[in-house]
């Protein structure tokens, strides 16, 4: 490789590693034990706070998911490289999914029942693929490879279900490759992206709690994929670093109500898989499907819902590549 082919490869991750620094999520947020607490010491009865701190944390992962699902790119773990002529080469995709969000039920005095739908959250996805990689040996290329993606995610959240209405969300990160997928190596991608999700409110305005969160969230995602008999699978793992503002209410017992707002921190891996098929060149079909690990419990909690079990969720995408 020539000192000339060098110098953009260089530029290319400098500019990586300063973008990386700015997604990094803020530190110090505390525990929903820690929210549930503060809110009983503000004068709100236990079990509706802490059925609120609850949902709170369960509400900042299952945005999280809506806003992300699984593969940041779908339909495939191989970076996109550039053109033949030098150029970037572009990826656009539109993607529907779906997250199964189940919640403590906060219309419930005492806090104990849980409930839940299916929400779903429609995608417009952009990828750039800046720097084709480092080629290790002949048949081994791809290393370090670099693309940008971004996201616009539309959260159809159920207002007959309690919450205030839809929200947005959205996504920038960075995608580097380890291989690029050829005939005796698999596409393996690693990636890091920061989302910016709007507030919701879940809780109607005569339940004993009400929350209203406004996360933000890490993203880090490892794919690995290879093409057999013409339909590329796909194996993901991920983990999302969520924090965020939660503001709780809860009733007091008297007619009023406690009010607390905190960060709040919460994270979960997930893991998911895929399948796609390339349709002329250019179109790309992707179906996938996951599961994320629920949260610790919280002590002053005793509901029917409960904080570690997982979330299923699921999307279909069609990906065009320019």
């Amino acid at each position: 490789m020539t000192a000339a082919t060098h110098r953009p490869a260089r530029r290319s991750l400098v500019w990586a590693a300063a973008a990386l620094l700015g997604l990094a999520g803020s530190a110090g947020a505390q525990t929903a034990d820690a929210l549930a607490a503060a809110c009983t010491v503000q004068g709100g009865l236990p079990a509706p706070c802490a059925a609120s701190a609850v949902a709170a944390r369960a509400l900042h992962g299952h945005l999280a998911l809506l806003a992300g699902f699984g593969s940041e790119v779908s339909g495939t773990a191989t970076t996109l490289g550039t053109r033949v002529q030098g150029g970037p080469r572009l990826s656009f995709a539109a993607r529907l999914g779906a997250v199964d969000v189940d919640l403590p039920d906060l219309s419930d005095p005492a806090g104990s029942r849980e409930t839940g739908s299916v929400v779903p959250a429609f995608h417009a996805e952009a990828s750039v693929g800046l720097f084709d990689g480092v080629r290790l040996m002949p048949t081994v290329g791809g290393f370090l490879s670099l693309d940008v993606f971004g996201r616009a995610a539309f959260i159809l959240l159920p207002e007959s279900e309690g919450f205030d209405g839809g929200t947005t969300a959205y996504t920038l990160g960075l995608r580097a490759g380890v291989f690029r997928e050829g005939f005796t190596v698999p596409g393996v991608s690693a990636s890091v992206s920061r989302r910016f999700v709007g507030n919701v409110g879940w809780g109607r305005e005569d339940d004993p709690s009400v929350v209203v969160v406004d996360p933000g969230v890490t993203s880090i995602r490892a794919t690995v994929g290879k093409d057999l008999f013409a339909v590329e699978w796909m194996a993901g793992f991920g983990w999302d670093d969520i924090d965020g503002d939660a503001t709780v209410r809860a009733a007091d017992g008297v007619g009023g109500s406690a009010s607390v707002t905190s960060s709040v921190d919460a994270s979960r891996t997930l893991w998911f898989v895929g399948a796609s098929m390339t349709f002329g060149i250019v179109l790309n079909v992707a179906v996938e499907a996951g599961w994320a690990d629920g949260h610790d419990p919280v002590a002053a909690y005793a509901g029917d819902f409960d904080p570690g079990a997982g979330t299923a969720f699921a999307s279909f995408a069609a990906r065009f590549v320019l």
